[in-house]
């Protein structure tokens, strides 16, 4: 996901731009308020029928196969990110803070600025578990952090869905272990939203899909630890922490890491996001790691990783 600087270095240039461009994008924010006012009624869907689908709007499937899993399927990585980039920085960045808050927004454009990313490329997926998501507006009331209305529109959705319910003051998680996942849909190259074309939407959503298979499915998740334990060498452990740090996740939960390492091993058909090269290993010991994962016969319906080279 995202890739932080690791001075936590901010050139007052870098700040000015980023504090121009939030500007830029709280108007832009006003003016689609509309999507997020009332949230769409969840859809069922196939992953077929997910990947090739284009709305131009917000839609919001519930995946056929595993009806605990939500997609929020956005019309723009802008949009997507306002609505959970500050929930997955709180989930994903802070493993190592003995005190993880929810940061404002203003915290969230200089991190942004300190790793050179947008609010559209920070993260071109999500994946959260409910119980996850209660923690971030319970931490987020507790220090009087304001939620930004795509925030809130999550909130809303959760509540209405039964999925969470405010209890003496105190978010609760009702369905604690669903997961709700965020891709985008295919879209042009424009102002501040990068290109996504019908692979790297397949990519991005099969990469998620597969978080969602880890938190619900415990024969699944129990092999891929196994796999990560047993199956791997400490070197390769290591090499994928390394991969896993540049991309600012935090290495202080590993479960984390065993997730995210299943997902970009398996389920990241995209060179450009994954490869030996990044991973800093030859590709034929790439190859031996996808093929010993595939020979385990790992308990999961999701196509697995067919090699399309470097």
């Amino acid at each position: 996901m995202s890739i932080q600087n690791p001075r936590g270095i901010v050139s007052s240039r870098a700040v000015a731009r980023a504090v121009a461009h939030l500007g830029l994008l709280m108007l832009a924010a006003t003016t689609a308020f509309a999507v997020y006012a009332a949230l769409p009624q969840p859809v069922a869907g196939n992953f077929s029928q997910i990947v090739s689908s284009r709305t131009g709007q917000l839609a919001v499937w519930r995946y056929a196969d595993n009806p605990r899993i939500y997609v929020f399927d956005f019309p723009g990585l802008v949009h997507q990110g306002r609505s959970f980039n500050r929930i997955t920085q709180f989930t994903e960045q802070q493993t190592n803070e003995p005190y993880p808050r929810v940061l404002t927004d203003q915290e969230m454009t200089l991190r942004l600025a300190a790793a050179r990313r947008s609010e559209s490329d920070f993260a071109f997926g999500h994946d959260v578990m409910v119980h996850e998501l209660v923690q971030f507006f319970n931490f987020a009331q507790r220090d009087k952090v304001p939620l930004n209305q795509e925030e809130a529109a999550i909130r809303d959705f959760l509540t209405s869905q039964g999925m969470m319910r405010d209890w003496r003051g105190f978010w609760q998680a009702v369905e604690p272990n669903n997961v709700i996942l965020a891709v985008p849909q295919t879209q042009a190259k424009g102002p501040g939203e990068p290109l996504i074309n019908a692979t790297a939407r397949y990519a991005i959503l099969l990469h998620e899909m597969s978080h969602g298979e880890y938190y619900s499915n415990p024969y699944y998740s129990q092999y891929c630890r196994r796999f990560w334990q047993e199956s791997l060498s400490e070197p390769q452990r290591e090499a994928f922490k390394g991969f896993l740090a540049k991309y600012g996740y935090g290495s202080g939960s590993e479960e984390l890491l065993i997730n995210e390492t299943q997902a970009y091993l398996m389920f990241t058909p995209d060179p450009a996001s994954f490869s030996a090269r990044k991973l800093g290993v030859p590709q034929a010991e790439l190859e031996a790691m996808r093929d010993a994962f595939r020979k385990g016969k790992p308990p999961t319906s999701l196509p697995l990783y067919w090699s399309i080279g470097e």
